[in-house]
């Protein structure tokens, strides 16, 4: 173990904490000593197999920003492209259209060797629609090559990969329980380290007691190949609100939205009558407004959708990696309590605060309901607990009241 590039992880992460405002509490700092010995092993090119980390725990405690900045500091020290980091969501997306291509590939003629460029090079690469893992079952023949069409597909991702950071690992879909599967055995073979954040310990990934048996091979994969770590300390600290006003926390929740409010944040709301279509490979989706040159804030393109056009209709995450990509402010009108929504639409709300997060997208919420009160009646829905939590990272407006970050 090499003090000096221990000192100098630890010095790196601590610096970056400083930069933000913030020093790391007992909890995170006994994690970083930790994730500090990881970056050593990494660096230190040592012959016996390194053994990845599993970081896991509440929502706010801190798991992806010291993951990421860790990341940061140790990546510069290895070959480019050795590094790579990338959102579950941004994951299953990439492996649904490397296995949407190998399979058109192989449709069209001989299949290239595994790597020579097209669609499948890097995380973000988009398709016009996923191609679904068929739920597992009995072997057929006609299915045969499927199995190397998607190890073709997982091999070309992680090409060049010496450590992979998953972020947010969660799974609650069967399809994308069979691909972390068949990922994770792959990126082991291959002497890829992982390193992961999720707010689940292992077992309970894939929560649904009549589908979890399709994730206990990965959840032994996991087991066998990295270390679990709990941080739990007692404090959410998206509750003591954003700790910058840049990207998704330089957003605001406004109750009830009033054109007062809406410019104290300095927007502008369209038109009547001036409704958009924006498109996503071949689906069209119509929403209030999407501008690009808008008359607030002009330098920042903005979506304007109401919540019924968002979540009340079949959008899905392929839908929001797009846009969040495309607009870097989503003003989101006319938000109910989500007990007033239907399953779908609660759920289809919770991956865009996910998705817009993790892309560091700028939200305005417009509701009648004050933004406690929303997150006292957040439903009972897979990872609605960590959308409650990342809310608080918006400045609150309300009638009769001036901006209160994060209550």
């Amino acid at each position: 173990m090499t003090r000096s590039r221990l000192d100098r992880t630890r010095r790196a992460v601590e610096a970056a904490a400083s930069r933000e405002g913030f020093a790391l509490d007992p909890d995170q700092s006994a994690l970083l000593d930790r994730l500090a010995r990881l970056g050593d092993e990494l660096a230190g090119a040592r012959r016996r197999p390194v053994r990845g980390l599993y970081v896991w725990g509440p929502a706010g405690r801190g798991k992806s920003w010291l993951a990421g900045a860790f990341f940061a500091a140790v990546a510069g020290g290895l070959p480019a492209g050795a590094a790579r980091r990338v959102h579950v969501y941004d994951l299953f997306r990439a492996l649904h259209a490397a296995i949407h291509a190998q399979q058109a590939s192989a449709l069209a003629g001989p299949r290239p060797a595994v790597g020579q460029g097209g669609p499948t090079r890097g995380w973000r690469t988009r398709a016009a629609a996923p191609a679904a893992e068929p739920p597992p079952g009995p072997p057929e023949e006609s299915a045969e090559p499927r199995p190397g069409t998607v190890d073709a597909a997982i091999d070309d991702l992680l090409r060049g990969s010496t450590l992979l950071y998953l972020d947010e690992l969660h799974l609650h879909d069967t399809g994308d329980a069979t691909l972390l599967t068949r990922l994770l055995r792959r990126a082991f073979e291959a002497g890829v380290v992982v390193l992961a954040t999720s707010n689940y310990e292992p077992g309970t990934l894939l929560p649904n007691p009549l589908w979890h048996h399709v994730a206990e091979p990965g959840i032994a994969l996991l087991r066998a190949h990295l270390d679990v770590v709990e941080l739990a300390g007692a404090t959410d600290y998206r509750a003591l609100g954003g700790r910058g006003r840049a990207g998704f926390a330089a957003g605001a929740w406004l109750s009830p939205g009033t054109t007062a409010q809406l410019a104290a944040h300095g927007l502008v709301a369209p038109a009547p009558g001036s409704r958009a279509v924006v498109r996503t490979g071949t689906r069209s989706f119509e929403v209030t407004a999407a501008r690009v040159d808008g008359p607030a804030r002009e330098s920042e393109p903005e979506l304007w959708v109401t919540f019924a056009d968002l979540a009340g209709r079949p959008t899905s995450t392929l839908e929001y990696l797009d846009w969040a990509a495309r607009f870097r402010r989503w003003v989101v009108t006319d938000v109910p309590l989500l007990t007033d929504a239907d399953r779908e639409a609660q759920q289809r709300f919770i991956a865009v605060v996910d998705v817009l997060v993790d892309a560091d997208v700028e939200l305005v919420v417009t509701s009648a309901h004050a933004l406690g009160a929303f997150r006292t009646a957040m439903p009972d829905r897979p990872d609605a607990f960590r959308a409650a939590s990342r809310l608080q990272l918006l400045t609150e407006r309300s009638a009769g009241l001036g901006p209160a970050e994060g209550r």
